[in-house]
């Protein structure tokens, strides 16, 4: 187990019980029902990993695109990273995580639930 140095949200969804809690190791980190989702240190090798080869992998540069959870906003950032993306749609059950990730956890979406290309 890692070192809690705060736990900075802790609140039942309508879905699931969410923590966002700040560890030594790992900085903050996103979890739910007591699993760990996201942490700031490694995130980013999880979501490049998940997003880069499919952008590289079609034939055209691709211009939508659609992600399917993600409350972090990681994955999203990642997407918008590719400047052909003109348009990109997030869709998670729980508008509440969204919500509490939106404000406590910047250092992962980087913004990018206010990007202009972005549709929640």
């Amino acid at each position: 187990m890692h070192a809690i140095v705060r736990t900075i949200v802790s609140a039942r969804t309508k879905f699931q019980q969410v923590e966002i809690m700040e560890t030594a190791s790992y900085g903050k980190c996103l979890v739910l029902d007591g699993r760990i989702q996201s942490s700031a240190a490694d995130e980013f090798v999880y979501h490049e990993a998940l997003v880069h080869p499919g952008l590289l992998a079609v034939d055209a540069p691709p211009t939508r695109a659609l992600v399917i959870g993600g409350g972090e906003g990681a994955t999203l950032r990642e997407i918008l990273k590719c400047p052909s993306i003109q348009r990109a749609v997030m869709v998670d059950i729980d508008d509440e995580v969204v919500a509490l990730c939106r404000q406590h956890l910047p250092e992962m979406h980087r913004g990018a639930f206010d990007d202009s290309r972005t549709e929640l």
